[in-house]
C-alpha cells in the first residue's frame, strides 16, 4: 500500500519534471529574447533632463552676483545678531 501511494507521487514529479523541461526548451527553442539596454536609456534620459534645464535656466552671471551678494550680506547679519 506505502509502495504504490510512494511510486505515485514519484512517478507524478517525474512528470511534472519532464513537462516543465519540455516548456523550458520551447520557450527557449522558439521565442525570441528581449534585451533592453538600461544604461543607454537612462544616459538618453539624462541628457534630456540636463538639455531642459539648460533651456528653461540660461546662464546670467549678473543676476547670480546679486543673489550671492545678497546671500553674504544676509550671511553676516545673521552672525553678527549671533
Amino acid at each position: 500500500m506505502w509502495a504504490s501511494i510512494f511510486l505515485n507521487i514519484f512517478i507524478s514529479i517525474i512528470i511534472i519534471y519532464i513537462g516543465h523541461q519540455l516548456w523550458i526548451y520551447l520557450r527557449d527553442k522558439y521565442s525570441t529574447k528581449i534585451t533592453k539596454d538600461l544604461l543607454a536609456s537612462q544616459i538618453k534620459k539624462y541628457k534630456e533632463i540636463a538639455e531642459i534645464i539648460d533651456r528653461s535656466n540660461p546662464p546670467n552671471n549678473i543676476t547670480d552676483n546679486i543673489d550671492s551678494l545678497q546671500m553674504e550680506t544676509e550671511l553676516e547679519s545673521f552672525i553678527e545678531s549671533i
